[in-house]
């Protein structure tokens, strides 16, 4: 994932305290982004320190411990990831939907997949990190509730969860992870599959009625 660098400093009589703290803080987080976005599944403190620009026992003064700075580091990830769901209920078509939804799934999946074992190895550890995580998913299903509306609505009650739960299942970023790198496809590849999937379900739930 791309990691933005500090913006400029401001001169030096207008920085307070509170400015600096927060410089840090920031260069803390950022520094433990990079190396998780470069592979690091559990990042080092002498590793982010030095990345930093800072001491190992400054890290300590504005982290209790890593955990604390890993879930400040995720929280950061998933600001990028869950955004506002887009109006795309209304004057789309339905194909124009899912190819929309895809890309939209696929860029976000593509910028975290590098960290992927980082972000679960710290669900499995922090129920914090746990709970931030279902913010993915729960955001998830509102875009799809929402991009499919029409069509859900038409659904009978039991039918129209279950297709909602197979969707959800379809965008998933474990989807996304086991197309790149246990299947091996290509970026171009693995959105075209998420679309077939897509479809799949909306063609399946259509055939049972």
């Amino acid at each position: 994932m791309e990691v933005q660098a500090l913006t400029q400093s401001k001169p030096l009589q207008t920085v307070g305290r509170g400015d600096r703290v927060a410089r840090t803080r920031e260069a803390i987080v950022a520094s433990a982004l990079a190396l998780a976005a470069a592979g690091q599944v559990a990042p080092i403190v002498r590793d982010i320190a030095q990345m930093a620009g800072v001491s190992a026992r400054t890290v300590f003064q504005h982290f209790a411990d890593t955990a604390e700075l890993y879930v400040a580091v995720l929280g950061r990830v998933l600001a990028a990831l869950v955004g506002e769901a887009p109006e795309l209920a209304g004057g789309f078509a339905f194909e124009e939907r899912i190819n929309y939804l895809v890309s939209q799934c696929a860029d976000r999946y593509e910028q975290l997949r590098p960290m992927w074992t980082f972000v679960e190895t710290l669900q499995r550890r922090s129920t914090e990190a746990a709970d931030m995580i279902s913010q993915i998913y729960s955001a998830n299903t509102a875009l799809l509730s929402q991009a499919f509306a029409t069509e859900l609505a038409e659904m009978p009650a039991e039918s129209r969860e279950r297709t909602l739960t197979a969707l959800a299942l379809a965008v998933a970023p474990e989807s996304w992870v086991v197309l790149r790198q246990r299947l091996g496809l290509s970026v171009e590849q693995s959105r075209e599959e998420l679309k077939f999937v897509v479809k799949s379900v909306f063609a399946n739930e259509t055939a049972r009625r």
